[in-house]
């Protein structure tokens, strides 16, 4: 069995610590995530919360409790240095909370040049770390999770099957799997060539704003449907033992809908079946990988999932080289072949 991708944590917040903050530390982020809350989704303001809540553990803890808008440059640094040191951040993780506070210094900046007119955004003088891969990543094939698909067959597993059925054939995030409904699969409903199921209706997927963004998913009709359609009667068989009534695709075993903490209990299970570790964003990767490597143009796939810009395709696109399609070895193979006449 793969050994899970470890996160450390170093826990330095709690209520008993937030209960201490100095109060008009408390009011400065209080008044900025309301302000944040009208534009952006509520994830996105809980994960701001949480960077404040370690930024200003840390202040309460080693720097004084002082005010936000009186700190210096060093005390800024210190923090980061403090991120690396004693909270073992990544890149990633870094790169998250300097964005975080630079927001909030500039809203600072903007509404409160009033209060504290000589107030200055400290993020400026903090370099950000370099971007890096702190984590291995599991980059799969289709036979491997052809693999995967036909262990939960045997395990009679077929709700697991039919969500990696979607995942492999849309790319979909684990928050937008649960949103799918049966009332958005229509086989007549196609696209490109009648090789993608186009939901019938939008959903909603990550992107700025406070609701996000709802767009239509195209589904690989002939990956999707044979699983979908294997795993309806069970599903038709526990709504109506359990006397439910709703239209979400992948439900519990009391027949309630499937929450993202359900369909993540079972991805978890998966590894037992693979040499390399599942996680969440694996099926997108997988999947931008597989059209990529089949020829699909990168602003098809980019069209496919509503990117904003082809550059999230190279993000997701984990083909080397000497996995993508080269028309020109054709060339070679004829000058060869011609050679060996």
């Amino acid at each position: 069995m793969p050994k899970p991708r470890e996160t450390f944590r170093n826990i330095i917040t709690s209520k008993e610590i937030i209960s201490k903050f100095n109060p008009e530390n408390q009011k400065l982020v209080n008044r900025y995530l309301k302000n944040l809350a009208t534009k952006r989704s509520p994830n996105t303001v809980q994960a701001y919360t949480s960077d404040f809540n370690i930024f200003f553990a840390w202040n309460y803890l080693f720097n004084d409790n002082i005010l936000f808008t009186d700190m210096k440059k060093l005390d800024m640094q210190d923090f980061f240095d403090f991120g690396i040191t004693d909270l073992k951040w990544g890149a990633n993780r870094y790169s998250r909370c300097h964005s975080s506070l630079s927001e909030l210094s500039k809203f600072i900046e903007k509404f409160y040049d009033d209060i504290y007119p000589n107030f200055r955004n400290l993020l400026k003088f903090v370099d950000k770390l370099p971007k890096e891969n702190v984590r291995e990543k599991s980059v799969f094939k289709k036979e491997e999770l052809d693999y995967l698909m036909d262990k939960l067959g045997g395990a009679k597993k077929f709700n697991e099957q039919c969500l990696l059925a979607l995942i492999m054939a849309s790319g979909a995030r684990a928050s937008e799997l649960v949103r799918f409904t049966t009332d958005m699969i229509d086989y007549e409903n196609t696209a490109f060539d009648g090789l993608f199921l186009e939901t019938a209706s939008k959903i909603k997927v990550k992107g700025r704003g406070v609701d996000g963004k709802y767009i239509e998913r195209y589904i690989i009709k002939d990956i999707f449907v044979p699983y979908y359609e294997k795993y309806l009667p069970i599903r038709k068989e526990i709504m109506d033992k359990n006397k439910k009534e709703h239209n979400f695709i992948f439900i519990k075993r009391d027949g309630d809908p499937a929450s993202v903490d359900t369909i993540r209990s079972w991805m978890d299970k998966w590894d037992n079946y693979l040499t390399k570790h599942w996680y969440p964003h694996a099926g997108r990767h997988f999947w931008t990988s597989y059209l990529s490597s089949i020829g699909l143009e990168k602003e098809l796939i980019q069209e496919l999932q509503k990117w904003s810009s082809s550059e999230l395709v190279d993000v997701y696109n984990d083909n080397t080289a000497k996995d993508k399609k080269w028309k020109s070895l054709d060339k070679l193979k004829s000058a060869l072949a011609e050679e060996n006449k």
